[in-house]
């Protein structure tokens, strides 16, 4: 038995190819049956999640549809996630606003997050050579992995919304287009700091690849680029990439803060601040040991009784009643706790 030689097309294995009109036929399929899933286990379960993160979430959308995003950090009530994901919370606030209410619409954005993996694990798949079914079957295990939907559906977790910038981020580095993969890497970090583990790494390949290109790909030659990249990302090469590489991951970061007042320290700051606040969070009796642990990932705001962060207007009951963090009309006491 022969095999081929070295540097010659494996006719076993199928040659790397982009996805065309007439194969998204199977896997559009894939992804309704895992819409269907989501939907049913949403009807299912309402109100369901992680009580303190929904919570949150709920109220943010609210401020931010309400009050817009610039000041968001710098009105006195508790936040911890960085600006990425707060431009999907502003949307789903102004949604709410029209739809009359926020409630279950937060978990919208983390399960249509989980279908776009599943289309991003088919398409890389086959563009790295894989067959048409095996890429529908890695698909199926990110779709219908419970893993996925328990933490979008469920618990209400937003953690396939910056895995799938991660992926494209991925995507783009392989392709030989790092100013793209810069700006999506940044985007990642900014909607989840972990997700920042990308950035070094699209840094050593740039830097590889622009001083050292001979082997700068592996034992691969260098990658057939798709329609979509310019001449420019054609012609580039050498330290060049590297300069315009870091300008867009930098920018990116300014121009996504800026909205918000930050700035590049103040966005280091709340990072930091996320960082130090979520620490003790592997153990789960350290959040509600005793009054001096850690604070519950509440906001620290003076919610007025009879209002709750999870609807965007307060119960009938108390319908005059402004959930605003920085005063009360009902009655209560300015430091009255979350009914």
């Amino acid at each position: 038995m022969t095999g081929p030689a070295i540097g010659e097309p494996d006719s076993g294995r199928a040659a790397p190819s982009r996805t065309g009109p007439g194969d998204t036929g199977g896997i559009l399929v894939l992804l309704a049956l895992g819409l269907a899933l989501r939907l049913i286990i949403a009807y299912l379960l309402p109100g369901s999640g992680f009580k303190n993160d929904i919570s949150a979430f709920q109220f943010w959308a609210n401020e931010l549809a309400d009050h817009g995003l610039y000041g968001f950090y710098g009105r006195g009530f508790f936040i911890d996630y960085s600006p990425g994901y707060l431009y999907v919370l502003w949307l789903v606030g102004m949604v709410g606003n029209i739809a009359g209410g926020v409630g279950d619409l937060i978990k919208i954005p983390p399960i249509l997050g989980d279908l776009a993996l599943g289309y991003l694990v088919w398409s890389m798949t086959k563009e790295l050579g894989a067959s048409e079914r095996t890429a529908r079957i890695g698909a199926a295990i990110v779709v219908f992995n419970p893993i996925t939907w328990f933490d979008s559906v469920v618990w209400g977790q937003v953690d396939s919304v910056g895995v799938v910038v991660l992926l494209l981020a991925l995507r783009e580095l392989w392709r030989d287009r790092p100013e793209r993969a810069a700006f999506l890497a940044a985007l990642a970090a900014i909607i989840k700091p972990q997700l920042g583990i990308l950035i070094p790494i699209v840094a050593v390949v740039v830097i590889r690849r622009a001083f050292w290109p001979r082997g700068g790909y592996g034992i691969d030659a260098e990658p057939d680029q798709p329609s979509s990249t310019t001449s420019w990302e054609r012609r580039a090469r050498g330290p060049l990439r590297v300069a315009t590489t870091a300008a867009v991951g930098l920018l990116t970061l300014v121009a996504l803060s800026l909205p918000f007042g930050l700035s590049l320290p103040g966005l280091a700051a709340q990072v930091i601040r996320r960082s130090w606040r979520r620490a003790p969070r592997s153990s789960g009796s350290a959040r509600s040991s005793s009054p001096s642990g850690p604070r519950p990932r509440r906001p620290r705001t003076n919610a007025p009784m009879g209002c709750s962060w999870g609807r965007s207007r307060p119960a009938s009951s108390a319908r005059a009643c402004s959930c605003s963090p920085r005063r009360s009309r009902c009655g209560s006491s300015p430091g009255a706790r979350i009914a």
